[in-house]
């Protein structure tokens, strides 16, 4: 009885690897991170830009690993770089957001596109910006990506006022706030009044914030982006 039982122990392990087909062992590897696996399934005819059940590519799923010989085999062997999942997603914003600069190398060896946005999250330089990827967001900035108009370096808005306020170039950011430096002041001649959140709790114009200075404010804040 017990052999019978171990045998059919056996066959039914046997069956189940039988029915994982290539694809289903080419996500699995993509998950680890398994390049060489990633190369023998391609070999064998796996697609390089087949999904998860969630519609995420294959590609994005080597790029989460955190492994970039992963996401190089997979290049190798036909994957698209610029596949995205429902929302937008990217194998390029998941190596900023992992802040994988050898992942966001090959993927832009390949042919990505740097500016490509995330519904959620905007473009890969916002991600890793938002998430303290130095590396990555030198790299993309290097590579041509201007980002949403509200990466660093750029000029926003904070015209709350009735269409009056200053505007700033992004000077710093993190996941919620971006500090600016004042460029220029837009109306606000007689002065507008202090608001807590998006002046440092300080009147913008004549007596309070003025042209120089810096201060942090919520993304909530900014009115217009990519100001020219």
């Amino acid at each position: 009885m017990r052999t019978r039982l171990a045998v059919l122990v056996l066959l039914s392990v046997g069956g189940t690897a039988a029915a994982s087909g290539p694809q289903e062992r080419l996500l699995a590897a993509a998950r680890r991170g398994d390049a060489a696996t990633i190369t023998a399934l391609a070999r064998e005819g796996a697609e390089a830009n087949a999904r998860d059940e969630d519609g995420r590519p294959v590609l994005v799923l080597a790029a989460e690993s955190g492994r970039s010989e992963a996401v190089r085999a997979l290049l190798r062997a036909g994957a698209r770089p610029d596949e995205a999942g429902r929302d937008g997603w990217t194998a390029l914003h998941q190596a900023a957001a992992t802040g994988d600069a050898g992942s966001a190398r090959a993927l832009l060896d390949a042919g990505a596109t740097p500016d490509l946005i995330s519904r959620a999250r905007g473009t890969a330089l916002d991600v890793a910006e938002r998430g303290g990827g130095d590396a990555v967001a030198a790299l993309l900035r290097a590579r041509g990506a201007r980002g949403s108009g509200k990466s660093i370096g750029d000029t926003v808005c904070v015209r709350g006022w009735k269409g009056e306020g200053y505007c700033g170039e992004v000077a710093a950011r993190d996941a919620t706030r971006y500090r600016l430096r004042v460029t220029r002041l837009v109306g606000c001649g007689e002065g507008c009044a202090a608001e807590a959140s998006c002046s440092a709790g300080r009147p913008v114009g004549p007596g309070g914030l003025g042209e120089g200075e810096t201060l942090w404010v919520p993304g909530s804040c900014l009115t217009h982006t990519g100001v020219r």
